[in-house]
């Protein structure tokens, strides 16, 4: 129960929101000004690295003379200086007296994951855009407040570089060291992000969390929520024996030393395994919606993270929704400021931010936009410079403009530039499905096929491998391994649950150059230009180039098919 030094605090806080968000709302009426404070400022700090030296930052006085003195980027171009920062070269990327606490990690456009170095600097400010971000929402909804957090985060220390460097996730060493008073609300502990099966993870997580009374959760993907909510109610016996007897299943969490650091504390608890079993009992299961009362949810509901909204509804009731806004390793780009939509205000003090037309977002030489010349409903993808190190940073998320706050632009994600299909956060990428195929089919000893790889809709969503050669049962299976191998989010999400299994499906002979022809056409160029595509981003984009209507299906195929499974 929350003590009088807490109410005390809670009320200390909330007049620090206040304030937290009228500066916020400052910064956004001065946008220009605050923006271009923040360029000079990361040029300074930057000067004398090797990569500040080369395009001669310490001569760079205006927005104009950085556009033209600077390139834009993209990670990997920028990799061979990261290298050596993780080599111990901070010199190469970032200014003198600068040190890396870590490296956030996220998926590459190849087969090597990105590093992001993480500064104090950098996690200044990218607190501060959490702080704002939750400041808020808590302002709006205060029935949250002085009630347990249900959150999930990674290690940030998951693996290591040579020099000892932790890697990882940036929100595990966020959540670490967030302050004591807000971190004795959450209701999980730092050694469940070291459970390495993810139902185990879920269900020690939810185990302790049953015992709280839930203010809010917040997780990045909407589909977390759902996994940790489904797990309870399959693993409901155990749960509430687990509750009763104030113990944690060793069948399920099976790390020992794990197991006994959160048992710690854990008491048996009759009444309430009595109350779980009645509301199984009327509700024929177990839901958030039944044990808890949130005042609001907060996770991505952009993009195709909105096709988890009628889960989140299933789950929890009609709760509020929040968007987290666009945030990502490389640093957050928006703070959404009301329930129920995925736009949010341009964080103006996280970064000196730029914006590329969608004609010319792969154009090395494009002329950028500025902030105040992006216009209302139009899309743009984001170029971004920080204090990570990272300097027109070629972000690759479009997004869309639904307004403005003050001067600076409300954005929408929409979706990732280029060939990229993420229904579940993986961002996978079309040379990713390429070279995962050509892997498993060198392995195997099979000779060369065309396929499509589309995403598929499901409970969880997975991806549909359509292709007519005939293959042997364990393709599928060795092609979801490739992938996961290349791209960590896929694998993570593999993992936690939240992505199927790849499925194959059948084509019958002549299908995918039927395809190829009826594009070509299509597009009006020569037939040699035509590229084919290999990856669809959207659900149901391979049925319509394949030309599969509702009424067909695979069964609809088996007389001239190549393919077994």
């Amino acid at each position: 129960m929350p003590t009088l030094f807490d109410r005390i605090a809670a009320g200390i806080g909330l007049a620090h929101a206040r304030r937290v968000y009228a500066r916020f709302l400052r910064a956004a009426e001065n946008a220009e000004a605050v923006q271009h404070r923040l360029l000079m400022d990361l040029l300074k700090r930057n000067a004398d690295s090797e990569f500040g030296r080369r395009y001669g930052f310490s001569s760079i006085r205006s927005t104009d003379e950085f556009r033209r003195n600077v390139p834009i980027a993209t990670y990997e171009d920028l990799r061979p200086y990261i290298e050596r920062v993780m080599d111990g070269e901070t010199s190469a990327l970032l200014g003198s007296n600068q040190r890396v606490v870590m490296f956030a990690t996220s998926s590459g456009t190849t087969d090597k994951p990105k590093y992001i170095p993480v500064t104090p600097r950098f996690i200044r400010e990218y607190r501060s855009g959490w702080n704002t971000f939750g400041h808020k929402v808590l302002a709006d909804h205060p029935q949250g407040i002085l009630r347990a957090i249900l959150q999930s985060s990674g290690r940030h220390d998951e693996t290591l570089t040579p020099l000892g460097v932790p890697c990882g996730a940036i929100t595990g060493l966020l959540a670490s060291t967030q302050k004591r008073i807000v971190r004795r609300f959450y209701v999980g502990r730092p050694e469940i992000a070291r459970i390495g099966d993810a139902r185990a993870r879920y269900y020690a997580l939810m185990r302790l969390a049953i015992m709280r009374d839930v203010g809010f959760a917040i997780t990045a993907n909407p589909a977390t929520l759902i996994q940790l909510a489904r797990i309870v109610d399959e693993e409901s016996e155990t749960l509430i024996r687990d509750v009763r007897d104030g113990s944690l299943s060793a069948k399920i969490v099976d790390d020992r030393a794990i197991r006994s650091v959160l048992q710690d504390g854990l008491r048996p608890d009759a009444a309430r395994a009595a109350e779980l079993t009645r509301l199984r009992q009327t509700h024929d299961g177990l839901r958030p919606r039944d044990y808890w009362s949130p005042a609001f949810l907060a996770c991505w509901i952009g993009g195709s993270m909105g096709h988890y909204l009628d889960g989140l509804r299933t789950w929890y009731g009609d709760v509020p929704v929040r968007d987290i806004g666009l945030l990502a390793s490389e640093g957050r780009v928006t703070i959404p400021v009301q329930d129920g939509t995925p736009a949010g205000a341009l964080d103006v003090t996280g970064g000196f931010f730029e914006f590329l037309t969608l004609d010319e977002y792969d154009d090395p030489h494009a002329t950028t936009l500025l902030p105040r010349e992006l216009q209302v409903g139009l899309d743009y993808v984001v170029v971004l410079s920080n204090s990570s190190g990272l300097t027109r940073y070629r972000l690759d998320d479009v997004v869309h403009v639904q307004g403005r706050l003050g001067a600076a632009p409300i954005l929408e994600f929409r979706y990732r530039a280029g060939r990229v299909a993420s229904v579940a956060g993986e961002k996978l990428t079309e040379n990713q499905v390429v070279s995962a195929i050509h892997a498993a089919r060198q392995g195997l000893g099979l000779s060369y096929f065309d396929f499509v790889l589309a995403p598929e809709w499901g409970d969880p969503p997975s991806y549909r491998l359509s292709l007519e050669s005939r293959v042997p049962a364990e393709f599928a299976s060795v092609v979801d391994r490739k992938l996961s191998d290349q791209n960590q989010e896929y694998a993570s999400r593999r993992k936690s649950l939240r992505l199927g299994m790849l499925q194959l499906r059948p084509l019958p002979a002549g299908r995918l150059s039927r395809m190829d022809a009826d594009a070509a056409a299509s597009r009006g160029g020569r037939p040699e230009q035509y590229k084919r595509q290999f990856l669809f981003t959207s659900p149901g984009d391979d049925d319509e180039a394949l030309g599969i209507t509702g009424s067909e299906t695979p069964a609809d195929f088996s007389e001239d098919t190549h393919i077994s499974h």
